[in-house]
C-alpha cells in the first residue's frame, strides 16, 4: 500500500466518521475511537514494515500457495514418471532421509531437469 492509498483511506475513514457524527443524534465516542484505531493501524503498520518488524500472527510457516505449488509440481512430476523412475525416486528419497538430509538437496527443479534430460 503506497502513501497515496493510505491518505485516501484515512480521509475516507474520517469523512465517514464526521458524516455519521452529524447524522446520528447521539454519536458515541466509539466511532471516534474506531476511526482513530483504524488510522493508527494503517500508518503504524507501514512504519513497522519499513523497520522490518512484522505484526502478522503467522510464525515462519510457508504460505499455503507455496506449499500447494510444490505439491502440484510433485504430482505432475510423479505422473510423468514411469514405474522404474518412481522406484528410483523412492529409493533416492529413502536414502536421503536415512542419511540425515533435510530433503532440500532433493529439489523438485533438479528432478524435473533430470527428467527432461532423459527424453
Amino acid at each position: 500500500m503506497n502513501n497515496r492509498m493510505r491518505w485516501n483511506i484515512t480521509l475516507r475513514i474520517w469523512m465517514a466518521t464526521i458524516f455519521l457524527g452529524i447524522i446520528m443524534p447521539n454519536p458515541g465516542s466509539g466511532m471516534i475511537a474506531l476511526a482513530l484505531l483504524s488510522t493508527v493501524f494503517i500508518w503504524v503498520n507501514e512504519v513497522l514494515r519499513k523497520l522490518g518488524i512484522s505484526i502478522s500472527t503467522s510464525s515462519n510457516k510457508p504460505h499455503s500457495t507455496d506449499t500447494s505449488d510444490k505439491a502440484y509440481k510433485l504430482a505432475v512430476l510423479l505422473e510423468m514418471m514411469d514405474e522404474d523412475e518412481r522406484e528410483d525416486f523412492k529409493h533416492q528419497l529413502k536414502n536421503d532421509l536415512i542419511s540425515g538430509g533435510d530433503s532440500e538437496s532433493l529439489s523438485l527443479d533438479a528432478l524435473i531437469t533430470e527428467k527432461r534430460k532423459r527424453r
